[in-house]
């Protein structure tokens, strides 16, 4: 990155005609390009990228991903954060799993499973570092990943919605049901409710015909407030089971919608204007569109047609007074009128060519008014990292900059034009696409055909013969084709189109990996009227003018740390040189002990501890006496905002990726055969209405102490368990355990909840309760015994008392002088990608069919001095196709993505 100092000299050196005259104008530039180096520095922007092995899921399946963290406008890896977040986000915005991670050198990676529990549907897979989280939730990595789910659920639906639109909306829909193979689910009852922006608006029942359809009909009277939702669906299989299903309803609506951007973002009287145009169906995404603009006397002026994903551009000379209005007709026949914005008389405008190879060219306009010979100054920055920065006098309507190509980095850029009073006038965002920013990166296989079960050597040669160093870090996933379908309309993830467009674009983007696709001067064209519709910055002028800097609220975390105040009892007076010490009941720490300092406040940085390690942190007064408290500091979790890419939702899921899901239902299967899959088996149901032989006292069951559906005495947990929820493993009728929660089979997606001695509890508390300590557990199942609990009770209640009737030895809730306890989020213990040995003897797994789909997951590759780096696999047992796609970046922060192809007879 080039100095301040270097931006300025070279802008004296250049621009200075008179020194004397615009000594006061450099002092000016040189305080702007000061300001936002200062943003820059302070202000450094990271990025995320998550290469996933796969595009789509299913139940059952394990998610494996590497993440890339990058800072600053060169896409370095980032030093800055040494955690990663990673989450996985259901369909109903809520998150599934969440997971820590350490950052080392920027990368690391890690694993989601699956649970056979999950419901078909969309759900979103969500990166961040703290850091990121004082910023626009926008520049998170946000993915749309469909998961199918054949292991619970074989019924495939088949949606198509039609709409009226008059003034309230009426929406007609048809729901299909069929098994994998296309077989109809007749005769199968289905519950309904249509909910949207959270409101029931529709409810009903039906039951499927002959060919497994179902129909019905909903108003949405509310269309602009209610534009998006989905319908709930609880069928009723022949074998007893309820199957629900979530199909996101993205409109109700059937009109579209175009919106014209004027570039520079305004009609200026006398002007050459470039205007781009996006068109958009009522679920976001791009429709085609063709027409004409006309002024107030109904001349035309300009025709136009889209050219991908509904966008386009055209050109035409605005004159002073008259007004412009376009008509429209969309791909689908329909038609409309839009009103243009007022010509403005007066002001300034940009003009950029960016479709040169080697030079970027922009035009500066203005009116007549201000051509007063004045100073003007263009500058290109990303972020507040300027690239090129220079002046010349507005001594005609048109001032042009030639600018070289070959100092701007590739990606996202705002070109800003400031009058002489280093007022930002007119701003325009492009796309620059530098080759020599991109790492090359060959992909090379020792054969192209393979047989079944044979060894595939992968060499990697990553940069140039002439670059320093040619250290990348990269990752590649290997995939059958034949049982995973990638199309063209398949969604999939992309390191050039998150790095270098999502993160740096605001809204959606449809099918941002198009872009990156090949370098035509059609697809760069298509990228211009993108960067015109959608394009934004970042810095805000008046802001950095008026030094208003974004507030801090999360700083970048380092380590893993336990940190708090201690006070005396009234929680406001701090207790300086109180000894605290954290006792860890894993074995991943022991005990360690430090001093609060003045303000009472200590910390214990620089932990090394997992998920489930749960802390004991106790304190004493310089005196060593317990009598005060600890207050812990807690970051907030980050809340789940609305999802940018809804419109990549898919509507039917199982659907979509049917084969996907026929191989991978034959693959689980099969390995659960021979022991490799685990699957949750439950205990059979037995309806128990009283345990009367077993004493029950001093319990906060409402129903009254005894009256459950069953219930365990301290004599039945006599059996050395470390942990309450071991000891209630297989133990408990009708409950199964996911994750240490527990569950009743009655409501299989809802937590029971626990109630200790009157205190409710979350469901994993059971894992800190010590067995010792509980003198009788009773389960509530049946409606019978729940429904006094309300929907509190609405997925069972465990109830548990201790044998002193006080809490027991567990809970931040239930006091305990100078103690608490304390369960913060650990590292994830990341799994190891199961690599099969073709050239081992012969095992026990020999008969085992090799069905992956993920055929190979290398997520730590690391090139060598020299660029080079290789790896090896075994291909399974079906022909196919195998996808090698190769991913990362070098220390310079070069992208680098290679798609290669083998085939398998």
């Amino acid at each position: 990155m080039m100095s301040l100092s270097r931006f300025v000299s070279l802008w004296m050196a250049c621009c200075l005609v008179a020194p004397m005259a615009l000594a006061q104008d450099s002092r000016v530039v040189e305080e702007v390009l000061g300001k936002l180096e200062n943003h820059a520095n302070q202000y450094p922007q990271e990025k995320v990228y998550l290469h996933l092995d796969k595009p789509y899921y299913t139940v059952g399946d394990d998610i494996w991903f590497k993440g890339y963290v990058t800072i600053g406008a060169y896409n370095q890896l980032s030093g800055l954060s040494k955690i990663l977040y990673v989450d996985l986000i259901g369909p109903e915005d809520r998150p599934v799993q969440s997971i820590r991670l350490p950052l080392i050198a920027g990368v690391t990676m890690g694993d989601f499973q699956l649970a056979d529990s999950l419901d078909e549907g969309n759900y979103r897979i969500r990166a961040y570092t703290n850091w990121m989280r004082n910023f626009d939730p926008n520049v998170f990595y946000d993915r749309t990943l469909p998961i199918g789910n054949a292991r619970t659920d074989n019924i495939v639906a088949h949606s198509a919605f039609s709409y009226e639109n008059s003034p309230v909306h009426r929406v007609h829909t048809e729901i299909a049901f069929t098994d994998l193979d296309g077989k109809p689910f007749a005769d199968m009852d289905a519950n309904y409710q249509v909910v949207m922006e959270g409101r029931n608006i529709a409810r009903g029942r039906e039951t499927s015909d002959d060919e497994g359809r179902i129909a019905f009909d909903f108003v949405n009277k509310q269309p602009f407030n209610l534009q998006s939702g989905e319908i709930l669906l609880a069928l009723s299989t022949a074998d007893k089971r309820t199957v629900n299903k979530r199909i996101p309803l993205k409109t109700t609506s059937n009109t579209n919608s175009v919106q014209f951007f004027p570039e520079s973002g305004h009609l200026l009287a006398g002007n050459l204007t470039k205007v781009a145009f996006k068109a958009m169906a009522p679920e976001g995404i791009g429709v085609a569109v063709s027409g004409y603009v006309q002024d107030g006397a109904g001349t035309r002026v300009a025709e136009f047609e889209s050219a991908h994903a509904g966008m386009g551009s055209f050109s035409f000379i605005p004159q002073a007074g008259a007004t412009y209005t376009a008509r429209v007709t969309y791909g689908d026949g329909s038609e409309a009128e839009v009103d243009f914005p007022v010509v403005e008389a007066s002001g300034y405008a940009l003009a950029v060519n960016s479709q040169m190879d080697k030079q970027l060219f922009v035009q500066a306009f203005a009116s007549d008014d201000l051509v007063k010979g004045q100073a003007i100054s263009l500058l290109l920055q990303r972020n507040g990292t300027v690239f090129y920065a220079s002046k010349s006098k507005q001594t005609k309507n048109e001032a042009v900059f030639s600018i070289p190509r070959e100092h701007v980095p590739v990606g996202v850029v705002q070109v800003t034009l400031f009058a002489a009073n280093q007022i930002p006038v007119a701003e325009r965002t492009i796309f620059n696409y530098n080759e020599a920013s991109l790492l090359p990166l060959e992909v090379e296989t020792d054969r192209a055909t393979y047989g079944k079960k044979e060894k595939v050597t992968v060499q990697l040669i990553a940069g140039n013969v002439a670059d320093t160093s040619r250290v990348a870090t990269l990752s590649a996933a290997v995939v059958d084709m034949a049982k995973v379908p990638i199309d063209s309309g398949t969604r999939e993830g992309n390191i050039y189109a998150s790095l270098l467009l999502n993160s740096d674009i605001k809204g959606y983007v449809e099918s941002p990996a198009y872009y990156f696709e090949g370098k035509d001067a059609v697809r760069l064209r298509h990228l211009d009227d993108l960067m015109l519709t959608q394009g934004w910055s970042r810095i805000n002028w008046q802001d950095l003018e008026a030094e208003r800097n974004p507030v801090i609220s999360y700083a970048p975390e380092q380590d893993l740390r336990i940190s708090g105040v201690v006070t005396k009892r009234n929680g406001k007076v701090p207790v300086p040189n109180a000894t605290v010490t954290i006792l860890s009941t894993g074995n991943a720490l022991a005990v360690v002990d430090t001093v609060t300092d003045a303000e009472g406040r200590f910390s214990f940085d620089r932990l090394l501890f997992y998920d489930d390690t749960k802390f004991v942190v106790q304190a004493r007064d310089e005196k060593g006496r317990k009598y005060v408290d600890i207050t812990l500091d807690e970051v907030p979790q980050q809340q789940v905002t609305r999802n940018k890419n809804a419109p990549d939702a898919t509507i039917d899921v199982n659907q979509s990726i049917q084969t996907y899901l026929k191989n991978t239902k034959a693959q689980f299967e099969e390995m659960e055969k021979y022991g490799l899959k685990e699957k949750t088996i439950l205990l059979e149901e037995v309806d128990v209405t009283r345990q009367a032989d077993k004493k029950v006292e001093h319990s906060s069951n409402l129903n009254g102490p005894g009256n459950a559906d069953q219930v365990l005495t301290a004599e039945d947990l006599s059996m050395g368990c470390t942990s309450l929820t071991i000891c209630l493993q297989g133990r408990l009728v009708g409950v199964i355990f996911r994750n240490g929660v527990p569950y009743s089979t009655r409501s299989p997606n809802q937590p029971m909840q626990i109630v200790m001695d009157g205190m409710y509890l979350e469901g994993d508390a059971l894992a800190m309760i010590s067995p010792f300590d509980v003198e009788t557990i009773e389960v509530l199942r049946g409606i019978g015994n729940t429904a006094v609990y309300g929907s509190m009770g609405s997925g069972g209640v465990i109830i548990i008392t201790t044998k002193r009737g006080d809490g027991g030895s567990f809970g931040r809730d239930s006091y305990t002088p100078g103690v608490v306890t304390h369960s913060p989020q650990g590292y994830y213990a990341v799994r190891e990608f199961y690599v099969p040995d073709y050239s081992a003897p012969v095992d026990s797994l020999a008969g085992m069919k090799d069905l992956r789909t993920t055929i190979h997951w290398a997520p730590n590759i690391v090139t060598d001095e020299t660029g080079k780096a290789s790896f090896e696999f075994y291909t399974a047992e079906t022909p196919g196709t195998y996808r090698i796609v190769v991913e990362g970046l070098d220390i310079y922060g070069r992208l680098a993505r290679t798609v290669k192809y083998i085939t398998v007879e």
